[in-house]
């Protein structure tokens, strides 16, 4: 559908609203960013808005703020791509930004990712999302740099946590060090992370299945001992290669080079490993 009369409101909407914060949106690329500044300004402020008007308050500021950048979306190129404006299909009414290649299909909600803005920071800017949809819309793959995995964390004891956000990782290793959890995978669309251990030692891997299968062991680079030696959880005995062995400060490396790499070459490169045997 084309942009609608009460759209067209909102998107003018959005520039006052901008105007007033001492912010020019111009419907250019770059003017996303002036989004993202007024947005995460809400975010720092959200112990302001708790009641329930004032979260219908900010969804609707995410509403307006999102067919702006929608619409600069369109203007900037997606038309061209043969995006236009639709409706989700999951019964809610969000317009979405939706394309005819069912070969590589691609509906994306920026009203969504402004409030996912509003309500979780940096983690979510406008400004990656768009690059994000041009990348895929461009070459059907997603961006290999400027832009952070948001994994799916399955634990040992079977939770899932959606969409883990890397200011998170220090949390879900720290629930394995202290023996809370067996192990933890962070689940992505290419593959995935797990690790165990405990304390200060930690086994992980990392797998990657676009295109086949491909597995690689972390490793401690400095030690190089590839003899089995004993390794005891609180869930059971192990037997690894001492080399094999990692300090939480290499995992930490490791796992924060996942979130934030999208590249396996670039991350192998990055990453002290070996193939999995």
């Amino acid at each position: 559908m084309e942009l609608n009369s009460e759209f067209k409101g909102l998107v003018e909407d959005a520039v006052k609203l901008a105007e007033r914060m001492g912010r020019t949106l111009d419907y250019t690329r770059e003017s996303i960013r002036s989004v993202d500044d007024i947005l995460l300004a809400y975010h720092h402020s959200l112990d302001k808005f708790d009641s329930d008007d004032d979260k219908d308050f900010l969804w609707d500021l995410a509403y307006t703020f999102g067919i702006y950048v929608g619409e600069v979306m369109m203007r900037s190129g997606l038309a061209e791509k043969g995006f236009t404006w639709d409706y989700d299909d999951k019964g809610d009414g969000i317009p979405v930004l939706s394309n005819s290649d069912d070969k590589n299909k691609i509906k994306a909600s920026p009203v969504t990712k402004a409030h996912k803005c509003i309500m979780n920071g940096e983690d979510d800017i406008m400004e990656t999302f768009a690059d994000v949809i041009f990348s895929l819309a461009d070459s059907g793959k997603m961006p290999k740099t400027g832009v952070q995995r948001a994994p799916d964390v399955e634990t040992g004891s079977g939770k899932i946590i959606e969409k883990v956000a890397l200011k998170e990782m220090d949390y879900f290793i720290d629930i394995v060090a202290k023996g809370e959890e067996d192990f933890m995978i962070f689940n992505s669309y290419d593959g995935f992370l797990q690790f165990y251990g405990i304390g200060d030692q930690f086994i992980c891997e990392a797998w990657f299945t676009l295109e086949g299968r491909r597995a690689y062991q972390m490793i401690n680079p400095g030690c190089a001992n590839r003899e089995r030696v004993r390794f005891v959880t609180p869930y059971g005995e192990h037997t690894p290669r001492e080399r094999d062995i990692i300090s939480r400060e290499q995992l930490e490396f490791a796992v924060r080079e996942y979130f934030s790499n999208l590249d396996e070459a670039d991350f192998l490169e990055k990453v002290p490993h070996e193939d999995c045997e």
